[in-house]
C-alpha cells in the first residue's frame, strides 16, 4: 500500500508539474562551470536572471534541460528552461517541452547571442532562419522556422578572430557591466512579451 501511494503521488505530481504553460522562455548555452561566463552563454545568463522575477518557483525534473517553473505578477505561469544538451542539439530539447507541455510555438522566446549585433543592443524576431546560429539551427530543424527568438548582441567579431574562439570566450571586466545593463533591460522585454507578446516586443525594442 505504501509503495502504491507513493508511486500515485510521483505520477500527480507530474501530471501537475507538465501542463500547458502561458509562456515558456528558452535559454541557449553550453552546460558546465568553464562555459558559464561565455559570449555563447548568454542565454543561460538571462534565464538565470530572471527566474529572480518569479513566484511559486519550482525546479521540476525534465530530461535534457534545467527547467524552473514559476508565475509573474500577472498571475501567468512560466517555465524558464536552459537545455543541457550542448548548444548544436538545443533543438531536441526545445522539441520535447512543447510536446509535452502543449504550449504554442508563438507563445515560446527563444534567447540566444548574437555576433553580428553589437554588445548592449538586441533583436527580436517573429520567425526566420538561423543566421549562422548552430543553437538555432538545431532548433529548426526539429520543429521549424515558425518562433519567436530574442538576439542579444555580444560583438562585433575582431578581425581575424575565429568566431568559435570569440563565442567560446568570455567577456571582459568593462564588457560584464555592459551585460549587467543588458540582462537588466531583457527582463522587460521578457515581461512583454508574456503580457503581449513578440509584435509588442519587435516594437518596443527594436
Amino acid at each position: 500500500m505504501g509503495g502504491f501511494s507513493f508511486f500515485r503521488r510521483l505520477r500527480l505530481r507530474a501530471d501537475f508539474t507538465y501542463g500547458q504553460f502561458d509562456v515558456i522562455y528558452f535559454g541557449l548555452g553550453n552546460p558546465g562551470k568553464k562555459y558559464f561566463q561565455t559570449r555563447h552563454n548568454i542565454g543561460f545568463r538571462v534565464i538565470d536572471s530572471f527566474n529572480g522575477y518569479l513566484s511559486d518557483r519550482r525546479r521540476i525534473f525534465f530530461p535534457g534541460a534545467e527547467f524552473i517553473r514559476g508565475k509573474l505578477q500577472s498571475a501567468q505561469s512560466v517555465a524558464a528552461i536552459k537545455p543541457l544538451t550542448f548548444m548544436n542539439r538545443s533543438g531536441l530539447t526545445v522539441k520535447a517541452v512543447l510536446e509535452k507541455c502543449k504550449t504554442p510555438q508563438n507563445r515560446c522566446l527563444v534567447i540566444v547571442d548574437d555576433v553580428h549585433l553589437p554588445l548592449g543592443t538586441m533583436r527580436a524576431r517573429r520567425n526566420g532562419s538561423d543566421g549562422g546560429h548552430n543553437g538555432l539551427k538545431s532548433i529548426i530543424g526539429q520543429i521549424g522556422p515558425d518562433f519567436p527568438r530574442l538576439r542579444i548582441g555580444t560583438g562585433p567579431l575582431p578581425e581575424g578572430t575565429e568566431i568559435i574562439d570569440f563565442v567560446l570566450g568570455n567577456f571582459s571586466g568593462s564588457e560584464e557591466k555592459i551585460v549587467s545593463e543588458m540582462l537588466a533591460k531583457t527582463h522587460e522585454i521578457l515581461k512583454l512579451f508574456a503580457a503581449e507578446g513578440i509584435d509588442a516586443v519587435m516594437n518596443s525594442y527594436n
